[in-house]
């Protein structure tokens, strides 16, 4: 029999919504409401217009204008945010539990009922086009978008969730609308609520307002999945003074308990600030403030970075110190033991932990995890897959995955 590490129910709505309710001693309540579409769907024509879409729909719905709107969102007195990924795109707020019913109502308002006005339309190409200005300026995204370019030909993964400058500027009320109109339907939808209400209020709380949502029929788009080319390439940049490495690797076709390896390799590698990486970059060399790896298991995506930001006469240093720690994992020589494996699981225990005290992160976890198609306690069964890891696996995986990198480095133009 699973454990179970906190009270939830899951519901699949008459109109295709999955509901999960999870029933927590708290003065919070936290709502998330997550579609199932991001950039990863969209045309070569549409890039970025699922995060244009999130935008609008805090511009007006028809009873309620954008000052309105804001000042509804704002008199619940807690947190608000919405946000865009390759995958999904997510609503959320998180106020004292007796604004429930309100923080239901003004999120039902603007996911269903917004009027996408075409001034605001206008106006919102301004803002989304400062937006991309402001990731060139970040080094560090910039350099992680012009890895992609170098390692996809066709993958979605190319090209900024921000969108590009041309298609930005391009888009129509209309072209928004028959968008919005396509993905934003109950069956692509999954809503998580943390609360201290019985489950059955809640669901009947979302059922007041959602269940008149019309279910469509869904056409799935073929989502291309690349593995990275292995390239290295130089790209210049006015104005900086740092100067940037990226590798970047793909790991398709992994198990769970592949990917739960990497996950230790990772963490020994750059994750921890006291990672394998971290300690020859910075600590023995002192040539860097920021290094680090990170990896994105996500359906589609699965890709493995590591970064570090250096001033220009270090970067082929930086890469060599990067490319030896990576051999020697590989060969051996770097040894990783089952403190490290033991270690990931205190890690994992305590990531858990810490979601299930917090009722915003818990009802996130929980909503991606339902996008996903995954299981909402899934890691029960991570916990246990770790104990099944030796250290033998941590090396096969690293000569498994570790090769032929996309690696891109960033110099000031100066």
């Amino acid at each position: 029999m699973r454990e179970r590490l906190f009270d939830a129910k899951e519901y699949i709505l008459d109109n295709g919504i999955q509901l999960v309710t999870i029933k927590k001693e708290t003065k919070l309540a936290s709502i998330h409401i997550g579609l199932k579409v991001g950039s990863l769907y969209e045309d070569m024509d549409e890039k970025g217009i699922s995060h244009f879409i999130e935008h609008m729909l805090f511009k007006g719905t028809e009873k309620r204008d954008n000052a309105q709107v804001n000042q509804d969102l704002e008199e619940r007195a807690g947190s608000y945010n919405a946000y865009t990924d390759y995958t999904s795109t997510v609503y959320s707020i998180t106020s004292l539990s007796d604004e429930l019913e309100s923080s239901i109502e003004v999120l039902y308002d603007i996911i269903i009922n917004s009027t996408f006005p075409e001034e605001e339309v206008e106006k919102e190409k301004g803002v989304i086009l400062a937006e991309i200005r402001s990731s060139v300026d970040d080094i560090e995204q910039y350099s992680i978008n012009k890895a992609h370019e170098y390692a996809f030909k066709k993958s979605p993964l190319r090209h900024d969730i921000l969108g590009e400058v041309s298609t930005v500027k391009s888009f129509t009320r209309g072209q928004l609308v028959e968008f919005y109109h396509s993905y934003y339907v109950p069956n692509r939808c999954v809503i998580s609520v943390v609360s201290p209400y019985a489950h059955e209020d809640v669901k009947t709380l979302i059922e007041k307002y959602f269940i008149e949502w019309t279910k469509k029929e869904i056409i799935e788009k073929d989502v291309v999945v690349e593995k990275n080319i292995g390239i290295e390439k130089v790209t210049y940049k006015k104005h900086i003074e740092q100067n940037t490495l990226v590798y970047l690797y793909t790991f398709h076709g992994l198990t769970r308990l592949e990917e739960l390896t990497l996950d230790i390799l990772n963490h020994r590698l750059g994750e921890s600030s006291n990672s394998i990486l971290f300690r020859e970059l910075r600590e023995k060399k002192g040539l860097a403030y920021d290094v680090y790896s990170q990896m994105d298991t996500t359906e589609s995506i699965k890709t493995l970075y590591i970064y570090t930001a250096v001033g220009k006469e270090h970067v082929y240093n930086a890469k060599e110190i990067i490319q030896e720690c990576i051999d020697k994992i590989k060969n051996r020589e770097i040894r990783i033991d089952e403190k490290d494996v033991e270690l990931m699981r205190k890690i994992i225990k305590t990531a858990i932990a810490s979601i299930l005290e917090n009722s915003q992160g818990l009802g996130n976890y929980v909503l991606h995890q339902k996008l996903m198609g995954k299981r909402i306690d899934a890691f029960i069964d991570d916990l246990e897959l770790l104990d099944k890891i030796q250290t033998e696996d941590v090396y096969k995986i690293a000569k498994k995955v570790l090769d032929n990198p996309t690696i891109h480095i960033l110099l000031n133009k100066n």
